[in-house]
């Protein structure tokens, strides 16, 4: 084994610890923010959020593009509406569903999360699934559910100013305390670079196109 390769599954281990989760969606997105360094995610600037993730739906001819021609409102994009799915088993702890969705191009910062979703999945392990369409959650605080269960579907709300899905985990469960854990996701499809990857597990960055597998 190569010292690079060592390094690499060591990462995966301490990333993975006692989950692997499955992408929050169905079909196939693509990557906007992920990763470990700044330069390829920006939610590294907020500890909380460290290994934060954003994902939009793909479609078209090319299976590349976000929206359909050139957007000019939220219906516009793949993502609108598509089902939001739990990503682990776990415990519904928050819900929030009663804010709108924002114009295309605008911003809620005052509510950064939007309408969105906090599951307890171990102790000191909470994971936080944002922006949705206002009125569409349809899990309940005190809720079990189990990987795959649809919890709503994709919206506009809070800081975001096109539709996506935003997923971090957290070891506390106030939105922005504490400190971001690394998920590892597994039996997942990953394409990059024109390689195509199937029923792999590894942590998401920038760029990729992936898929359930």
């Amino acid at each position: 084994m190569t010292r690079l390769v060592a390094i690499s599954l060591l990462v995966l281990a301490s990333a993975a610890g006692a989950q692997e989760y499955r992408l929050p969606f169905a079909g196939r997105w693509f990557v906007m923010q992920g990763g470990d360094t700044p330069n390829v995610n920006d939610h590294m600037g907020v500890p909380a959020q460290w290994f934060g993730l954003d994902f939009a739906k793909v479609g078209g001819p090319s299976q590349r593009e976000l929206a359909r021609g050139t957007p000019t409102k939220a219906e516009d994009f793949y993502s609108w509406g598509e089902p939001v799915l739990a990503p682990v088993d776990g415990e519904i702890i928050a819900v929030v569903d009663g804010l709108p969705d924002n114009p295309l191009g605008v911003k809620d910062p005052q509510h950064p999360a939007g309408n969105h979703v906090v599951l307890k999945t171990a102790e000191g392990r909470f994971v936080f699934l944002a922006h949705f369409q206002r009125g569409t959650i349809s899990a309940t605080v005190g809720q079990r559910v189990e990987a795959g269960a649809r919890l709503g579907a994709c919206g506009n709300s809070g800081n975001s100013d096109f539709p996506h899905i935003h997923m971090h985990i957290q070891d506390t469960p106030v939105l922005n305390t504490g400190r971001g854990q690394n998920p590892v996701f597994a039996h997942i499809d990953v394409d990059l670079a024109g390689k195509h990857f199937a029923d792999v597990a590894w942590p998401l960055i920038r760029g990729l196109f992936v898929a359930n597998h």
